[in-house]
């Protein structure tokens, strides 16, 4: 079995725009060239950098005023995007340029909402009318739309349902961007670090993104599970499918009991939204197939060579564009450790080559990096991307 794990990464190496900061500046471009419409006024920016999306965005609403379609969209992202506090919130945010970090950004305040809660229950219980909260708290409870006056206890009861409102507009919006912008971006050249790859079988993907089934999907029997959902402009908020969220950040029975913000967190919003998780049974294949590999091993240990090696079944593991952080942990460590399985990770140069590696001891542990990255244990190999042909 040949299996490609991609990434946010992917879709940068075909130099789309999928960063984070792409898409909250499709949110506040969008926001401007729609007032000014509204005011009469007409637009003659530059295609720069600030105003890179200036003629979709003229294209769009010219066409709305002819085509449902348009008209629709434009509405919806109207909707989702006004008075949104998760956008709101970014414009004030020191985010630094990974989604990862976008995520983080979303736990750092909901994590201050269940905080200040705690502050705000216990000071009741106890009977106190001085309540105190840290300013760095109220500064974040400002930007996501909460009045932090003097009546605070009323006043944390409400971000939470506010906030799951808003991460779905959110969402939506990303959806929206990605199926009627980024899906129909004309991309001139394909890698050669994926055409190049042998025959696959599987392809995991946590991007939103279709663009490996535009470019290399040449065959109707590759299975391609989408993990974290898949972006479609046919969807509304109600039926989208995409995992945008938080990891857990709360320890032992905490996690199981306290579970008043669990509509945030990611493996609540995979279960939720239906995803799936079809590489689920590839790993069960792969473990099938390693009892063989393991026995094969024990005899040829004992000099008895009861299965000849093509009874044994290896497979072969290609990553791309993905970062191998630790919130992805569980899947790549099912992948990954299983010594019938060759593991090969593309990184784009020496800095990123480190990263991958310090990455990878948070997922698998320094001896397992150690034990298969050298000798005749070896099962990961490192190479370099070639790049855009």
């Amino acid at each position: 079995m040949n299996i490609l794990v991609i990434g946010n990464g992917f879709d940068l190496a075909h130099e789309l725009q999928t960063t984070y900061r792409d898409f909250l500046r499709f949110t506040e471009e969008f926001m401007i060239y729609k007032t000014a419409k509204e005011n009469g006024q007409e637009q003659s920016w530059n295609d720069d950098e600030d105003t890179r999306f200036f003629q979709y965005f003229a294209d769009l609403f010219n066409k709305s005023q002819r085509n449902e379609d348009a008209r629709k969209i434009v509405n919806e992202l109207d909707m989702l995007i006004k008075d949104n506090v998760w956008l709101s919130h970014f414009k004030f945010a020191q985010i630094k340029k990974g989604w990862i970090d976008f995520e983080s950004e979303i736990s750092k305040v909901v994590q201050t909402l269940e905080d200040v809660r705690k502050i705000v229950d216990n000071a009741l219980k106890q009977g106190k009318s001085d309540i105190k909260i840290e300013e760095y708290q109220k500064r974040i409870l400002r930007h996501v739309g909460v009045d932090v006056g003097n009546n605070i206890e009323n006043a944390v009861r409400i971000p939470k349902e506010r906030g799951l409102k808003d991460l779905d507009r959110l969402i939506r919006c990303l959806e929206i961007y990605l199926s009627v912008y980024i899906n129909k971006s004309s991309i001139e050249k394909t890698l050669p670090d994926i055409s190049d790859l042998p025959y696959l079988d599987k392809v995991l993907s946590f991007n939103y993104t279709s663009t490996y089934e535009r470019l290399y999907n040449n065959h109707s029997f590759l299975e391609i599970d989408y993990i974290h959902g898949k972006a479609d402009i046919r969807r509304n908020i109600d039926t989208n499918n995409m995992v945008l969220g938080i990891d857990e950040y709360l320890k032992g029975d905490e996690k199981n009991e306290n579970i008043e913000f669990i509509a945030f967190k990611k493996f609540y919003q995979r279960i939720h939204k239906e995803t799936g998780c079809l590489y689920k049974e590839w790993v069960s294949e792969i473990r099938s197939d390693k009892k063989i590999f393991e026995i094969t091993n024990i005899c040829k240990q004992s000099g008895n060579d009861v299965i000849s090696k093509k009874d044994v079944k290896y497979h072969n593991l290609f990553i791309f564009g993905h970062s191998l952080d630790i919130t992805d942990k569980d899947v790549l460590r099912d992948l990954i450790l299983n010594d019938n399985v060759q593991t090969v990770i593309f990184y784009m140069d020496k800095d990123d080559y480190g990263r991958k590696i310090a990455n990878l001891v948070k997922v698998i542990g320094q001896d397992e990096l150690i034990r298969r990255t050298g000798g005749i244990t070896k099962t990961i190999t490192f190479t370099p991307i070639i790049g855009i042909k």
